[in-house]
């Protein structure tokens, strides 16, 4: 009895869809923590909420993604600043600052009032879900 069995290896289009299926799923992701954080991310003019933006990267073979604002004031707003900074870390007593106008105003600091943590954090779930429909969208019937 003769075995008739052919190998085919097909991993090389296995790891190919698999780097464009992460790369999708990454997107996806992005794009939804991105809008999510622009949501939760409260200033008066507008200029922190609009430079939210995302970008992936990859490092030693790994997909990154980041979300974030160059806005100088992201941080800040984040983490909050003075007497009412996260964890204790801010500056005790207050200070004076001069605004772009001129005007000098005395502060204790800023309240954090984060948006970019709490836009991962409330999405953990959809993220899977996001990442599960892409593979499975990817490699159903093949």
């Amino acid at each position: 009895m003769a075995n008739n069995f052919k190998f085919e290896d097909n991993s090389k289009k296995v790891k190919k869809l698999m780097a464009q299926t992460n790369e999708a799923a990454m997107e996806s992701i992005l794009l939804m923590v991105e809008g999510q954080a622009k949501s939760l991310a409260r200033t008066g003019s507008g200029e922190l909420r609009d430079k939210i933006d995302h970008k992936i990267t990859e490092q030693d073979g790994n997909l990154i993604g980041q979300v974030g604002s160059p806005h100088m004031h992201a941080i800040y707003n984040e983490f909050g600043t003075g007497e009412f900074a996260e964890n204790g870390n801010g500056r005790k007593g207050g200070w004076v600052y001069r605004d772009p106008s001129g005007e000098y105003f005395f502060t204790y600091g800023l309240e954090p009032q984060p948006f970019l943590r709490p836009a991962f954090r409330r999405n953990k779930g959809n993220i899977k879900k996001i990442v599960g429909n892409e593979y499975g969208a990817s490699f159903k019937g093949k």
